[in-house]
């Protein structure tokens, strides 16, 4: 979830620039700065000087690698960090993070701090104007001794403020012959939806399912009409400020076909930490309200953050469940084969590592490594399966996010560096949309979504965007459309919808339905509106000709 994901959902980011790039960023040592250069923290999100961000979903990183060597050069520890945001013109701090530590100690959203003087009571920065970043690093060694180092400071600027089009549409059709409608209201923090596969006539049975960030699995019906499939999915409360702490919970959903069992994707806590599981949910009442969930895949000592959890759930062609693994804001993980980390996963419907996978080896056990599928992702949000041609995933990234084809057994090479994001990638969107789910229009599956056949084959992908921004973005809150070549290479994304509105709400879920792309509204719409609240909806775009 920039989702996103962003869920989103929102697009979360934590990098580290290596080698070269460090002396050009690191700050000149002074007489009352102690530890000199070495010892300040390596700015890479806002990633160049005077970078372009939402007001609404600012994010804050330094290298983690760098930080570790400026720790062990003074024989210590990372105790915590100081965050600091200033606007340039005047000089004055307006929101302070003090010794934030943790994941955040390398990587902080604007949920952990406070605004402060001229912004006090706020939950954004002000549109169009440049501020500064300015963090430093606390240094912990034995004895309790404490020092601190300098601070680095990075230059940036708020993106202006895109006001809604005068028609009063909640959403802008940007291709003819669609048009959006709300299907289903009352969702809290809708994420990914699954519709069920092979959905009959009748109007009381499931349509599709919907998780809700925060414990909850919901199913609308054929009429429309919206009932609670299970809650109380999470041993904790995953309450928290947006954007950042406040994005964990439940995530990736979809639908076996035989037996009409939902398989979703959860955290569980223990003894302080989340970690990944993926469940299996049976209704013994036709799929309105489930009887029985057991664990299908349990992954302990694999702790996840905020938005780089466990996260899409599909079933491929050959019948076995791929599960996308964050990196759990770790990326040393991702392409280490011994952890769950930052990969694809491959496992049978049972929970067991399908012997044919790419790194199966049983002689020492079944760890990890048997269950890996593909390697070296960040944050691989969503992934979908094209008729006929494999599998592909959207990841957020780093200032950068990529779409790519996920081949069995490939490296994706995410090493903690902005630019590792890259290759192997089939497009790369300079600047960060926080894409969070992919739909393929075929004709075999759910009636080609009753879209015209010159879309059959076509990929739609969700940009959640800034997700916690208010109205239009000029980056993300729509569905866009690629094409491929002969050559499987694909075109550049051409919008289908953009959101129009005043509030929040924006687009994380995305599946192709019997008569149109469904997608999930991460938020309300009102303006005013508490993002927990029970206002989310689910709406189609159909092709009406």
């Amino acid at each position: 979830m920039k989702t996103r994901t962003n869920l989103v959902l929102t697009a979360v980011l934590a990098v580290a620039l290596g080698g070269a790039a460090w002396a050009v960023l690191r700050p000149a040592a002074s007489a009352s700065d102690p530890g000199g250069a070495a010892d300040a923290p390596v700015v890479t999100e806002p990633a160049v000087e005077g970078k372009l961000v939402s007001g609404a979903d600012v994010h804050m990183e330094t290298a983690p690698g760098a930080a570790e060597a400026a720790a062990h050069s003074h024989g210590a520890t990372l105790g915590c960090t100081d965050w600091e945001i200033w606007t340039a013109r005047p000089a004055t701090r307006v929101w302070f993070g003090g010794c934030v530590s943790g994941s955040q100690t390398v990587h902080a959203h604007l949920a952990d701090g406070v605004f402060e003087n001229e912004f006090a009571g706020r939950a954004d920065l002000a549109a169009d104007r440049d501020y500064e970043l300015r963090v430093r690093y606390r240094f912990d060694a034995a004895g309790g001794q404490t020092t601190w180092g300098p601070y680095a400071r990075r230059a940036f600027r708020t993106d202006a403020q895109r006001k809604p089009l005068p028609n009063g549409d909640r959403w802008v059709v940007r291709q003819p012959g669609y048009r959006v409608e709300e299907v289903a209201d009352g969702f809290e923090l809708p994420v990914h939806i699954a519709m069920v596969p092979e959905h009959s006539d009748d109007r009381a049975a499931p349509l599709a399912y919907v998780t809700e960030l925060y414990g909850s699995i919901k199913v609308v019906t054929g009429d429309f009409k919206t009932r609670t499939y299970a809650e109380d999915l999470l041993n904790f409360d995953p309450s928290g400020k947006f954007p950042g702490k406040g994005e964990t919970g439940v995530t990736g959903v979809v639908v076996e076909p035989r037996t009409g069992d939902v398989f979703a994707a959860v955290l569980h806590e223990s003894g302080g930490r989340h970690y990944p599981r993926v469940i299996r949910l049976h209704s013994t009442d036709g799929g309105l309200r489930a009887a029985k969930q057991t664990t299908v895949l349990d992954m302990p000592g694999e702790s996840q953050e905020a938005a780089h959890q466990i996260s899409q759930l599909t079933i491929g062609p050959d019948g076995k469940l791929y599960v996308h693994m964050g990196d759990g804001m770790t990326p040393e993980t991702a392409r280490d084969l011994s952890s769950f980390r930052g990969k694809i996963l491959r496992l049978n419907l049972d929970g067991s590592a399908p012997e044919d996978n790419p790194y199966y080896d049983a002689k020492d056990g079944v760890t990890a490594r048997d269950y890996v599928y593909a390697l070296g992702f960040r944050n691989p949000f969503g992934g979908a399966w094209r008729p006929g041609g494999g599998y592909y995933e959207v990841e957020n990234g780093t200032s950068i996010d990529r779409l790519a084809k996920v081949d069995r057994g490939a490296d994706y090479r995410w090493n903690g560096e902005r630019e590792s994001m890259r290759e192997p990638a089939l497009y790369v969107w300079e600047r960060s949309t926080a894409p969070t789910a992919i739909a393929f229009i075929d004709p075999q599956v759910n009636h080609g979504a009753g879209f015209p056949q010159d879309k059959y084959g076509h990929m739609f992908v969700a940009e959640s965007g800034p997700t916690y921004a208010l109205g239009p973005q000029e980056l993300g809150k729509r569905i866009v459309e690629f094409t491929f070549a002969p050559d499987g290479s694909v075109s550049d994304p051409k919008p289908l919808i953009e959101y129009n509105g005043k509030g929040r709400s924006t687009v994380v879920g995305l599946a192709a339905g019997p008569d149109g792309l469904y997608f999930t509204a991460l938020w309300p719409d009102a303006e005013d509106d508490d993002p927990t609240s029970a206002n989310a909806k689910v709406y189609r775009v159909r092709y009406t000709g």
